[in-house]
């Protein structure tokens, strides 16, 4: 049993914020006093490194599947304050051999709370290797029938492999009931509960143009609080939320307004 709990984070399909998620539920599980890796398993799509500021870290992952390195090389600690372990771009690596991916995050389990794998979205069987290298899940999904279809193909993979599913995080959630589908019919569709619901944030874009992860570069938003709301809830403590934040989120957009 490894001492810190191995969470991967999963989708059916591309597009649904799954390495944003990563990155600032990542964040908010530090500032709550654990210790906090991630990983980048998202070989074919590597952007963990991009969401972290651009960060380049010169031992990869693949560098250790590869037997080319060791995974305390890969492990560098970033200035948010988590530890990660990122991804090559090469196209060349994008099929790398994940046989030691167990190893790789039970030895970064054993100095971390918390190891938050990014998933890459699909069903092939780089996807089925990396599920049975983790210990629980956590489905990321969008309120779209396309993403809703694909998060219950991935969640049935995940039952097939007898994987504990922890719950269903519904991202980029706009509260419009006529173009999305609601919190209960994504619940019935995948055969989850929904454990978060991450509201649609226009700075979400403006965060990675200043290389800095949003949960930091306002954590004011709605979409931070949120996040900061699942990892108190993933942590099992209480969450309170601070006072007058929607006042402060407009105060922010005037002051934006008035300064463009």
């Amino acid at each position: 049993m490894t001492e810190g709990r191995i969470i991967g984070l999963i989708s059916g399909k591309g597009g649904v914020g799954k390495t944003t998620l990563t990155v600032n539920l990542g964040i908010g599980l530090k500032q709550l006093g654990n210790e906090v890796t991630l990983v980048d398993a998202d070989f074919s799509a590597s952007n963990l490194g991009v969401y972290l500021g651009r960060y380049d870290h010169p031992v990869k992952i693949q560098k250790v599947l590869h037997n080319e390195a060791e995974v305390e090389n890969a492990i560098f600690r970033h200035p948010t304050g988590v530890k990660a372990i990122t991804s090559s771009n090469e196209i060349n690596q994008v099929e790398p051999n994940t046989e030691r991916l167990r190893e790789v995050l039970t030895t970064a389990a054993k100095d971390s709370d918390y190891v938050l794998v990014d998933c890459p979205p699909g069903l092939d069987q780089t996807v089925e290797s990396i599920i049975q290298a983790c210990d629980e899940l956590l489905i990321v999904t969008m309120p779209t029938q396309t993403a809703g279809i694909n998060a219950a193909q991935i969640i049935e993979k995940c039952k097939e492999l007898h994987k504990p599913i922890l719950g269903t995080i519904l991202n980029k959630v706009e509260n419009n009931p006529e173009k999305e589908l609601v919190e209960r019919e994504v619940e019935m569709m995948t055969e989850s509960h929904i454990l978060g619901k991450v509201p649609y944030d226009s700075e979400m874009k403006e965060s990675l143009f200043e290389n800095t992860p949003l949960s930091l570069y306002n954590p004011l938003s709605e979409a931070s609080l949120e996040i900061e709301k699942l990892a108190h809830n993933l942590a099992g403590e209480k969450y309170e939320p601070p006072k007058f934040s929607k006042f402060k989120r407009g105060l922010r957009k005037i002051k934006k307004n008035i300064s463009r």
